[in-house]
């Protein structure tokens, strides 16, 4: 399996504070059938890029080299979780930030509510800019279950959607649940990732939500979701 979407990269935003935590992680994440994980920290300075960029991958190589020490052999690949905002319209070059230097993009919207108007011209500018966004977590937000039409807009333009397995078995509310459930069944959702941020609530341990997975998500479309489908994305090739 692959993780797209985590936390586990230490000290750089609120997931592990703590290369120790890290590496407790990425164990959890192998012994959980991981064979890949994204490390993927919060982004929101568009004036700081390149600082952001020095720091994450000088911890990817600090992280790589002690999982060898520690014999873990997960592979680990770096990418970004971009908040997006208006500072994204004068930002400069963001190819550091994708995915595994590929086209695909993981980007959120603000939790609470937004102007959704404004969250459609970021997107928009993504795209114009060449890139193809993941849009993490679309059951979580607000404006999205106020207006559920806006699912058909970000589809119209391709963003891909990934939810996260606490979703899925309904940590995060029975909205999110429902709505991650609806996303995967109705083919919408491409992509699970772990949104781990630590090594109690928000973990790596996958063996554990999957065995409560409802029995509306079919395990092989969920698969697809955690092997064929983010495989594609690392090697840039269309979903």
């Amino acid at each position: 399996m692959i993780d797209i979407h985590n936390h586990i990269l230490f000290d750089i935003d609120d997931g592990s504070q703590d290369i120790d935590t890290s590496i407790d992680m990425c164990r959890d994440a192998y012994e959980n059938g991981y064979k890949t994980i994204v490390v993927t920290p919060h982004f929101a300075n568009f004036n700081h890029i390149d600082e952001f960029v020095n720091e994450r991958d000088y911890k990817v190589g600090e992280l790589k080299r002690i999982l060898e020490l520690e014999d873990i052999p997960l592979a680990v690949k770096s990418g970004a979780e971009l908040f997006l905002s208006d500072g994204i319209f004068d930002a400069g070059n963001l190819d550091d930030l994708t995915i595994n230097n590929s086209r695909y993009m993981l980007c959120e919207f603000p939790l609470g509510p937004f102007n959704m108007k404004r969250g459609l011209m970021w997107i928009d500018e993504l795209i114009e800019r060449g890139y193809t966004p993941i849009l993490a977590h679309p059951e979580r937000y607000f404006e999205i279950h106020r207006n559920l039409n806006i699912i058909d807009e970000l589809l119209d333009r391709d963003v891909v959607f990934q939810v996260n397995i606490d979703s899925l078995i309904g940590k995060n509310g029975g909205t999110a649940h429902k709505l991650s459930v609806d996303l995967i069944c109705e083919g919408f959702a491409k992509l699970v990732g772990t949104d781990a941020h630590d090594l109690k609530y928000r973990h790596t341990r996958a063996k554990e939500r999957i065995r409560e997975l409802p029995y509306e998500v079919d395990y092989d479309v969920f698969m697809a979701c955690v092997t064929t489908n983010p495989q594609k994305v690392l090697n840039d090739e269309e979903i």
